[in-house]
């Protein structure tokens, strides 16, 4: 599966606890997150700055994870086929301890 397939919606992730108003970096290991509408499942892709990378999907008004995953730090896919519609958020916190945090919604 390719990243330009129309199917796939990038997930736009924040790093979390960046504080620094200088010229902003994206720490190396911040993976690429993608929404698979047709599949239904979340696609992270990593180069393995990371050995590993915990997952948590949470419905967006609420603080208890719907899903709650560990992943290799070269990226997997998350099966989300038991979510039901509405607006999600995805907090990816690497094994260096840095923190991404995204929105998708599900229709």
């Amino acid at each position: 599966m390719s990243a330009d397939d129309p199917a796939l919606a990038n997930i736009n992730l924040q790093h979390k606890g960046h504080d620094d108003h200088s010229e902003y970096y994206p720490p190396a290991d911040m993976p690429e997150v993608y929404y698979d509408d047709d599949n239904l499942e979340i696609i992270i892709v990593a180069d393995g700055f990371a050995s590993y990378y915990d997952v948590e999907i949470f419905q967006t008004e609420y603080t208890i994870p719907v899903i709650s995953t560990q992943i290799d730090g070269y990226g997997d896919s998350i099966d989300i086929s038991s979510l039901s519609e509405g607006s999600y958020t995805i907090v990816i916190t690497s094994s260096n301890n840095n923190e991404f945090e995204g929105t998708f919604y599900i229709e």
